[in-house]
């Protein structure tokens, strides 16, 4: 008998890709539902044939399982009529479990960068014949989508720390790009992030591979049986970048491994972070018998992902980009990349902070983040739909904008979108590179600049 499985959110980037990958993988009628607002998303579902529902308790009245996306609880209505008719309920991350143990599950985790790296490394395997299956959180044009089911014997996956979500995952092959403090909503401190990233390592097997950055303070922490190979800048990474160059079209870097060198690499995205995003699938794809010449020609090509400084457009000469970061750091990072790409242009970093709790716990954090902007307009705080805005009535964007002005930046606060949106169309200049930072809705900003 052929299944039919359900997907309750499948809207979402990661439930999407599942699908899809499900689709090809299993023997099942797929179907999904979510809400009517148009996603990136429903173009890529409809390129896959898969029908998309309005919510609504019947869609699950057929159906062996359903899967459901993290957004939602025990209390939505499809979730409800599922159990009564006792239905096999998933959340995300336990389905994807199931369907990575068919295969040899490699994962990509780290607080940040993981979506770019787990897009290098699934470009470097299709390139190569590894045909790998891929679920990965953006739309990757080199891969055709967030999604790749392949026939491959490996099962690729940007693997999310939020809620212990990845160790539902038992790979055979790791790569941990950095560990940070975030998800204040449900990690204690750092030491609990560290824990999380412990127990995942833990679960590689001796003929296994860990690929960590060398220069994270904490990553002899991180304890396997697995084979360890180290990445970074630093002399000491088994895999390093040397004689780095960057320009308006990219950057250049010379690799090495062991000390040896294996060549130089242009790459089209730019940044320090992207330098160590390729260094992380370069000791990753290298161990795991990609010829090393193959693996650089491949990353010549990669061109990037969605709202990871994407290039939007331009308009009366300034140039509009988007980048999903929301992390101090991420922002950080990407700020620094921005100026070394553009160092003549007048940097505008527009910022829409996600989630009442990161603000509130990354305050002082957030208030550091900006020093390579030259201006800085804040947009009001993104709610995500697992938080209430009640318990945090006092907390606004407009406080962060009071300090961040404090530090001598020049920064202003708009309660709205289509107020910064104004702001941005009547002061805009032919030198200004405008930059949108958040994993909310800013990014309709940048796309307005350009409409």
């Amino acid at each position: 008998m052929q299944l039919h499985i359900h997907f309750v959110g499948i809207k979402g980037t990661g439930m999407s890709a599942l699908a899809q990958v499900t689709s090809k993988i299993e023997n099942a009628v797929i179907t999904g539902s979510d809400v009517s607002q148009k996603f990136f998303t429903d173009a890529i579902l409809e390129r896959a044939g898969i029908p998309v529902l309005e919510f609504n308790p019947d869609n699950v009245v057929n159906s062996n399982i359903v899967v459901r996306s993290a957004a939602y609880d025990d209390s939505h209505p499809e979730i409800v009529k599922a159990k009564e008719l006792n239905i096999t309920i998933f959340t995300y991350p336990q389905f994807l479990g199931k369907l990575m143990a068919k295969k040899k599950g490699i994962c990509v985790a780290g607080t940040h960068g993981k979506t770019t790296t787990t897009a290098m490394v699934g470009k470097i395997l299709l390139d190569n014949g590894y045909d790998p299956s891929i679920v990965v959180g953006s739309d990757v044009p080199c891969i055709g989508g967030n999604a790749h089911a392949g026939q491959g014997e490996f099962f690729l996956v940007e693997s999310c720390e939020y809620r212990r979500h990845f160790l539902n995952y038992s790979p055979e092959h790791l790569i941990i790009t950095n560990m940070e403090f975030d998800h204040p909503d449900y990690f204690k401190d750092l030491n609990d992030v560290l824990a999380a990233f412990s127990e995942l390592a833990g679960k590689l097997p001796a003929h296994g591979n860990l690929v960590i950055w060398r220069e994270d303070p904490n990553w002899q922490s991180i304890k396997t049986k697995a084979h360890i190979t180290t990445y970074g800048l630093s002399e000491e990474a088994d895999v390093r970048a040397s004689n780095i160059a960057y320009n308006n079209s990219g950057c250049n870097f010379e690799v090495l491994i062991k000390g040896k060198s294996i060549g130089s690499l242009q790459l089209i995205v730019s940044g320090r972070h992207n330098i160590l995003d390729a260094l992380a699938a370069i000791a990753l794809t290298e161990r795991l018998g990609v010829p090393t010449g193959s693996i650089l020609e491949s990353l010549k090509s990669f061109n990037g992902t969605k709202r990871r400084f994407e290039l939007l457009g331009t308009r009366k000469g300034a140039v509009i980009v988007d980048d999903y970061a929301h992390h101090p750091t991420e922002i950080q990072t990407t700020l620094d990349g921005a100026r070394r790409c553009y160092p003549d242009r007048r940097i505008r970093a527009v910022f829409q902070p996600h989630t009442f709790t990161r603000t509130e716990k990354l305050f002082y954090e957030f208030s550091q983040a900006f020093q390579e902007a030259d201006e800085v307009v804040l947009a009001e705080i993104f709610s995500s739909a697992r938080e209430k805005k009640s318990a945090h009535n006092n907390l606004s964007s407009a406080s962060l904008a009071d300090v961040i002005q404090a530090r001598g930046i020049n920064t202003k606060f708009f309660p709205t979108l289509e107020e910064i949106s104004s702001y941005l169309a009547e002061t805009l200049e032919e030198r200004d590179l405008v930059i949108t930072l958040g994993a909310g809705d800013i990014y309709k900003v940048g796309l307005n600049l350009v409409s």
